[in-house]
């Protein structure tokens, strides 16, 4: 469908990339001075590298408490300033990694796919002190090649980029959820003809790499290093457990949505109604109760698309969006859309307590370079960027005021350490 009047409109560039630029200076400010550190994930890992700065740094590779790639790269930067401040700074400088890879492979400079990428990094989740950002980093080199190789602009994905997969399954457990995304990736390059003995001898030393430098966790606790939550509290009860007595109780209204009962709360259930009242694993919590899996299902599906809409604007509907703008020369929008639709349906079948948006980052910065495709061919549609414009312009500006406010009421926290 045409749009006349605004393909008409002459509206200069800048009064669209203005208060992207404000939004996104404001949101550095925010989470990285003002948001205080200590809650979370944040807090468990900056105690792991202080008592890792005391007991020496092989006790954190041997503790089973912290994934062995981003320990290399934080632990370093305890020396220098606090470990609050030490996480930050890496998960900043991860950020500005993205920014400048993506624009230096995908020759960004010359749209507005630039600001698009400035906008969704600067949502906040990218600055927040965990190993997310490290994992999101190794997928994106990945992610980023391939799109590169489906859409001809490169004959074969580097080495750098096979490191970068393999470090991703050693830095957060979470990237067994990305398996579907991954092997549709693998199979494609594979069925090309470019997956070379070369390329299969790096990927087993990437892992035999990453496994050895697992040896002191290996040795005492029978597994590989990854960011434990509360292993203490634990005592046999697992994640999935938790969160799938917090989405029933969250149903029931016992507890308000986007919540989690507590350790003790699902020790006393399962005590009460037997081990096998909560399933044990992600792929039990799939198959526990076919209509409480479908219900949640749609309601995680609608949660994702309103929350994802905030973060990543017009993007969220690149999926959809790609069936209604021909495409018929770049068969890689389409398998780029597929790709991220396919992991939005596959965060939404997982039984959780509530989806956080930061778990599709690699996804939505997938459909963002989609995105940029999609503008660069001869079918991709103007109003489609005008549009994406006005859309991003309006939620940075929602989010200026935003920003204002909870800096306005918060004291920065830098001010306790100095």
């Amino acid at each position: 469908m045409k749009l006349p009047m605004l393909s008409r409109l002459k509206i200069s560039p800048f009064l669209f990339r203005l208060p992207i630029l404000v939004y996104s200076s404001l949101g550095i400010l925010y989470w990285m001075v003002f948001l205080e550190p200590g809650m979370g994930d944040e807090g468990l890992m900056a105690q792991y590298l202080d008592e890792a700065r005391d007991r020496g740094f092989y006790w954190l590779l041997q503790s089973g408490n912290f994934s062995i790639p981003h320990a290399f790269l934080v632990f370093p930067l305890t020396f220098f300033m606090p470990s609050y401040l030490s996480l930050r700074i890496l998960s900043l400088l991860g950020t500005i990694f993205i920014l400048l890879f993506l624009k230096r492979k995908h020759q960004l400079g010359g749209n507005t796919i630039v600001t698009h990428l400035l906008f969704y990094l600067a949502s906040g989740s990218f600055f927040l002190g965990t190993n997310d950002n490290l994992f999101v980093c190794f997928l994106v080199v990945f992610f980023s090649e391939v799109v590169l190789f489906i859409s001809r602009q490169s004959d074969r994905i580097s080495g750098f980029a096979w490191f970068c997969l393999v470090s991703a399954f050693f830095t957060r457990e979470m990237a067994v959820v990305y398996l579907p995304l991954i092997a549709c990736m693998t199979l494609f390059i594979f069925n090309s003809s470019k997956f070379r003995p070369k390329e299969a001898g790096l990927v087993i030393g990437s892992v035999a790499f990453w496994i050895v430098l697992n040896i002191p966790s290996i040795a005492h606790h029978g597994s590989l290093s990854f960011d434990n939550k509360e292993m203490a509290k634990q005592n046999g009860i697992t994640w999935p457990q938790r969160q799938y007595l917090s989405q029933l109780y969250a149903t029931q209204g016992i507890i308000p949505e986007l919540s989690h009962v507590s350790w003790e709360e699902t020790r006393s259930y399962l005590e009460k109604n037997g081990k096998d009242s909560l399933p044990s694993s992600t792929f039990d919590s799939l198959v526990f109760d076919i209509s409480f899996t479908w219900k949640e299902f749609w309601k995680d599906f609608l949660y994702l698309i309103y929350s994802g809409f905030r973060q990543v604007g017009l993007v969220i509907f690149f999926p959809f969006l790609m069936f209604i703008t021909p495409t018929k020369e770049n068969q890689a929008i389409r398998l780029i859309g597929f790709g991220q639709l396919l992991q939005m349906l596959v965060f939404s079948a997982i039984i959780i307590s509530y989806i956080e948006i930061r778990w599709l980052a690699p996804a939505f910065i997938l459909g963002i370079l989609g995105m940029d495709l999609l503008l660069k061919s001869r079918e991709g549609k103007a109003q489609v960027d005008f549009i994406n414009q006005i859309v991003l312009t309006a939620l940075s500006i929602y989010g200026i005021f935003a920003y204002i406010h909870l800096i306005g009421n918060t004291r920065t926290w830098l001010e306790t350490f100095f």
